[in-house]
């Protein structure tokens, strides 16, 4: 059964799979952090139960602010981070070119994990890096959020795509032992490819424990194809992953009743389902009407 329903952060940063223009209109509406705070506490009031979120800096400057005027608030979400923000990356690329920014996180590791870096190079692993590099993007929010309502660290869909392109089996391994140990939190991947990724994990006998997917009745961002992702959405659930649910309107070509609908069928697969918006009252409503029809089991 549906166990959460998530708040997701992509309005605030003003990212729309289909309309730019209407992300752009969203993210000024709730540009200052009183506004978006508002809305994350409607959200909750209508029975959001966590935020999923990226790194970017406005998550970081939001939370920080939620943490020093409404503590109470963030003490009842539960959370689950995206690392990294990939779009972020892309754009210093863009800035230093790949080998300045390649030189800048190395240096943001060395400052921040000396010790674990000298052993890395002088062992040669270059997976143990990747970790630091991950524990590195989540370390400012593990200062500020209650660690046992961090639920899960996901590598986002980019990352997840090249480890399965280029089989990168141990350093996979690696990054979830580093989470699960060292982060002590739940381990997840973010694709849209769940049919891909299904067939991988199975391949190389591994088990995570979250996988973050698009849902919607329209099949968008479902692949190999709404059917074939349905399913191996349907066998993993069994295997006892805990699917989150994202992009559940479709980018907003679905109303919420039709997705609603769509996803009863799956109450009993999926543990999570995620919508965005950057209005109180939308929050709260959308909350009070997923809870309705996929949240029996919601705390």
């Amino acid at each position: 059964m549906v166990k959460e329903i998530l708040l997701g952060d992509n309005p605030f940063l003003g990212v729309s799979h289909l309309a730019q223009e209407k992300a752009r209109a969203e993210r000024d509406e709730a540009r200052d952090l009183e506004a978006k705070a508002r809305v994350l506490i409607a959200g909750l009031e209508g029975g959001v139960t966590g935020y999923t979120f990226s790194t970017h800096q406005v998550n970081l400057e939001l939370l920080e602010y939620i943490s020093k005027n409404y503590s109470e608030a963030l003490a009842k979400l539960n959370y689950y981070i995206l690392i990294p923000y990939a779009q972020g990356y892309v754009s210093r690329a863009n800035v230093y070119g790949t080998v300045g920014l390649a030189k800048t996180v190395l240096r943001d590791i060395v400052l921040k994990h000396p010790a674990d870096f000298a052993t890395s190079i002088l062992t040669l692993n270059v997976n143990r890096l990747a970790s630091l590099f991950i524990g590195m993007e989540a370390k400012p929010y593990l200062k500020i959020l209650p660690r046992e309502r961090i639920k899960a660290i996901l590598l986002h869909e980019v990352l997840t795509e090249l480890i399965m392109a280029y089989d990168l089996v141990e350093l996979l391994r690696e990054l979830k032992k580093y989470v699960e140990k060292k982060l002590k939190a739940g381990f997840g991947l973010e694709t849209r490819n769940i049919g891909q990724l299904k067939k991988y994990l199975e391949e190389r006998g591994i088990h995570v424990e979250y996988v973050m997917t698009p849902m919607n009745p329209l099949g968008y961002q479902m692949a190999p194809s709404r059917e074939e992702a349905e399913e191996a959405i349907r066998e993993l659930g069994k295997q006892g992953a805990k699917i989150i649910a994202i992009n559940i309107l479709a980018s907003g070509a679905v109303a919420l009743e039709e997705t609603c609908k769509y996803l009863e069928s799956f109450k009993d697969e999926i543990y999570a389902v995620t919508y965005g918006t950057t209005k109180t009252q939308r929050a709260k409503e959308n909350a009070v009407l997923l809870r309705k029809h996929l949240g029996s089991e919601v705390v």
